[in-house]
């Protein structure tokens, strides 16, 4: 891969993204939506003649046109970095100028029917614009074009990985269920009378809806939590407990590969000072800042 710094600087397409977000959270959330497959990625290069469309095709091939996607995760400073690079390729001997180029992902999450005999059910986005970029360069008939497009997701809190939308890639991997674990999001409210620890028994509640909003640049996703509190207190302590499963297609079905877990507790101030508390409300901000 080319370094970072020598590549061009891709503009974000803020709605397109914040629609395959919300697809994307919609369906990790509920179980529910599309369960057809969608096309994983493809990018349109705009010419003098019309445009060039590079489809996903998994690897990269002689005489044809295609797009592959692959998935980097790893850790910094106790926080993570999601890297998706989306390689577009032209190996035939069409000769074409561009004035832009397009990137459409999807997005998608896979869940298990525990019945007999169990079953991956996989739920996609739609494929989506999530970025553009003007540039100009010329294919000629006696050469191969490539790509190279990275999508990154950085300075990810351990508390946040969950909301990250994983786009369909080459080696498979997704964000889901499995038979013996699921991924999972529970805040614990401390009613000061109760165990508080992740799997305690403090009144919790999970993630059931949200709310997604454009403003400027940036997309605000917000998730309400709601519980009651069986007694008042002054002051609301939360704790966030995050299990994410990721996993990838095998022989033997949808396996799990590794798991990224996490804690974080803070204390919500009351509405009005001194004001007591019997119902429990938190709400999850996650800001996609894009550049």
């Amino acid at each position: 891969m080319p370094p970072l710094d020598d590549m061009l600087k891709n503009t974000i397409d803020v709605n397109g993204l914040a629609i395959l977000l919300s697809q994307y959270l919609s369906a990790l959330i509920s179980n529910s939506g599309n369960q057809s497959s969608t096309t994983p990625a493809q990018m349109v290069l705009t010419t003098s003649n019309g445009t060039v469309t590079l489809t996903y095709t998994g690897g990269v091939r002689t005489n044809t046109k295609g797009v592959s996607v692959y998935l980097q995760i790893f850790e910094n400073n106790n926080n993570f970095v999601f890297q998706f690079y989306f390689v577009g390729f032209d190996t035939t001997d069409d000769s074409y100028t561009t004035s832009q180029i397009e990137l459409y992902a999807s997005a998608y999450t896979v869940g298990s029917n525990p019945a007999p005999p169990p079953v991956d059910i996989y739920w996609y986005t739609d494929i989506i614009r999530i970025a553009y970029s003007n540039t100009s360069f010329t294919k000629t008939s006696d050469s191969y074009l490539f790509i190279v497009w990275l999508i990154q997701f950085q300075n990810v809190p351990p508390y946040a990985v969950l909301f990250i939308p994983i786009f369909q890639n080459n080696i498979g991997i997704a964000v889901g269920d499995f038979p013996d674990s699921i991924s999972s999001y529970t805040v614990y409210f401390n009613n000061n009378n109760c165990n508080f620890q992740c799997g305690g028994n403090c009144p919790s509640g999970g993630l059931t809806g949200f709310v997604t909003s454009v403003q400027g640049n940036n997309i605000i996703m917000e998730f309400p939590v709601m519980v009651g509190l069986c007694g008042g207190v002054s002051t609301a302590e939360i704790l966030i407990c995050s299990n994410t499963l990721f996993g990838f297609p095998t022989n033997n079905g949808f396996t799990q590969s590794f798991t990224i877990s996490t804690n974080f507790t803070t204390t919500l101030s009351p509405p009005v000072s001194g004001g007591t508390f019997y119902l429990g409300l938190a709400t999850i901000t996650v800001i996609f800042q894009t550049s």
